[in-house]
C-alpha cells in the first residue's frame, strides 16, 4: 500500500514538472475593479480551465480599462481582458501594434445611474438642468450617458466628470450631484440598503444594448509568435464563461475573490450580468463605435469598416 502511494505521488510530481516544462506562459492584464465580468479569467484559473489547455496564465492587475492598453504597449501583458473598444481602436489607428481578438462585453448592463432615494430624481427625464456624474470624457460611461440622455430628449443636463464610480456615492448622498454613474461592485451596498435607487441602466438604450463596448486584445507581436496559445486562451476563456453562468460555486468564488458578502455577489450577478453580454464571437455596433470615436476625437477622421478591418484578428473564427 505504501509503495502504491509513493508511486502515485511520484507520478503526480512527474506530471506537475512535465506541465511546468511544456506550459506556455501567458500574461493577462485585468482591471482591478472586482466586477463580475472582469473576474472571469481568474475564476477560470481557479478551476484549472486554462491549465488543462496547456497555459500557465499569470494575472496582472491594472488600475482601470485605460491602463490595459498601456500594459500591452509596454509589454507588461500579452493579452488584455475587458479593454475599452474605443481605446484599443484609437491606439491601433495611431499605429500601436495591438489587435482585437474577441468582444468581451456586448451592451452595458453593468453601467447605470443612481440618485438619492429621498431626493427628487426618479428617472433620466428628471435630469433637465441637473448635474450628473460620469467617469471621464471619452470613457464608456460618457458614451452611454449621452445615449441615455438623447433617448429621453434631455439636452441640458450638466455632465460632471468624477472618475471612478465610488466617487459619486458621497456626492449624490450629499446632493453635490443629482445623479451619478455606478458599477455593481461600488454601489450594490447602497442599492441594497435603500440609500440610493437606480434611475437608468446602460441597456435602456437599444443602441448600447446591441453594441460591443469592451473587447479582449493582444499584443500583435505576441499573437504572431504564439497564435496557438492565444487560441487556447480564448477557448479556455469561453469555457470559463460557460462554467461561471452554470454553477453557483462560481458566484461563491466571485464573492471570495472580490472580498464581498455572498448576498452582494448574488445580487450583482442576478441584476447586472448575463451570459449573452459576455459572448466572445461577434463584434456588434461597429458603426456606432466609429461615430463615438470621431466625436470624442479618439480618431482623427471618419473611418469605415474597411479602414479598420486590420485591427481585428478574431482567432476563434479563423480556427479550424
Amino acid at each position: 500500500m505504501r509503495r502504491a502511494i509513493v508511486i502515485a505521488l511520484g507520478f503526480l510530481l512527474f506530471v506537475g514538472s512535465d506541465f511546468a516544462a511544456i506550459a506556455e506562459t501567458v500574461t493577462v492584464a485585468v482591471p482591478d475593479n472586482h466586477e463580475w465580468d472582469t473576474s472571469l479569467t481568474e475564476l477560470g484559473l481557479q478551476q484549472g480551465i486554462f491549465r488543462k489547455r496547456g497555459l500557465d496564465v499569470k494575472i496582472v492587475h491594472v488600475a482601470d480599462e485605460a491602463a490595459l492598453e498601456k500594459a500591452l504597449i509596454a509589454g507588461d501583458a500579452d493579452i488584455a481582458v475587458a479593454a475599452g473598444f474605443h481605446d484599443i481602436l484609437a491606439a491601433w489607428v495611431k499605429g500601436v501594434p495591438i489587435r482585437i481578438i474577441s468582444p468581451e462585453a456586448t451592451g452595458a448592463p453593468d453601467i447605470f445611474w443612481f440618485a438619492k432615494i429621498a431626493g427628487p430624481i426618479g428617472s433620466m427625464q428628471d435630469l433637465r438642468g441637473q448635474s450628473v456624474g460620469f467617469a471621464a470624457p471619452g470613457s464608456l460611461s460618457h458614451f452611454v450617458l449621452l445615449a441615455l440622455l438623447k433617448k429621453v430628449d434631455v439636452d441640458d443636463a450638466r455632465l460632471v466628470p468624477i472618475g471612478p464610480a465610488y466617487n459619486g456615492i458621497g456626492m449624490v448622498l450629499t446632493a453635490q450631484l443629482a445623479a451619478s454613474w455606478g458599477g455593481p461592485e461600488a454601489v450594490a451596498k447602497y442599492l441594497l440598503s435603500g440609500e440610493v435607487r437606480l434611475i437608468a441602466r446602460g441597456n435602456d438604450s437599444p443602441q448600447v444594448q446591441n453594441q460591443t463596448v469592451r473587447v479582449n486584445a493582444v499584443n500583435a507581436k505576441f499573437l504572431a509568435s504564439h497564435r496557438s496559445s492565444v487560441l487556447e486562451f480564448l477557448r479556455a476563456y469561453r469555457e470559463s464563461i460557460d462554467w461561471a453562468y452554470s454553477d453557483q460555486a462560481a458566484v461563491e468564488a466571485y464573492a471570495k475573490l472580490s472580498d464581498q458578502p455572498l448576498e452582494f455577489a448574488k445580487y450583482i450577478v442576478k441584476e447586472f450580468a448575463s451570459k449573452s453580454t459576455n459572448q466572445i464571437d461577434e463584434i456588434r455596433g461597429e458603426d456606432r463605435v466609429l461615430a463615438e470615436a470621431i466625436a470624442s476625437k479618439g480618431i482623427p477622421s471618419t473611418l469605415t469598416h474597411d479602414d479598420i478591418k486590420g485591427v481585428y484578428d478574431l482567432v476563434l473564427k479563423s480556427a479550424p
